[in-house]
């Protein structure tokens, strides 16, 4: 494949990532994408996706998690309470 530029985009660099990559990658419009480098190579991979919680589960999430109570000792200035 040939080379690609790399094109200014605000402050920022940019490169296009040419179909044929994008549809082995799986990569379409709106895809978030992670990269690392690895050497003085970029490594560009889909981004996994994250899973979405409903408040219902985050909430039974928490009063499964019980936290226990740290004791400070008593106040010693103007701490309120």
């Amino acid at each position: 494949m040939p080379a690609q530029p790399v094109l200014k985009w605000g402050n920022s660099l940019a490169f296009r990532i040419p179909s044929a990559i994008a549809k082995q990658l799986n990569i379409t419009e709106g895809a978030s994408v992670a990269f690392r480098i690895e050497g003085r190579r970029l490594i560009l991979e889909r981004a996994e996706d994250i899973p979405e919680f409903s408040a219902a589960q985050l909430s039974k999430a928490l009063a499964k998690s019980k936290r226990k109570l740290v004791d400070y000792g008593r106040p010693r200035g103007d701490e309120l309470l």
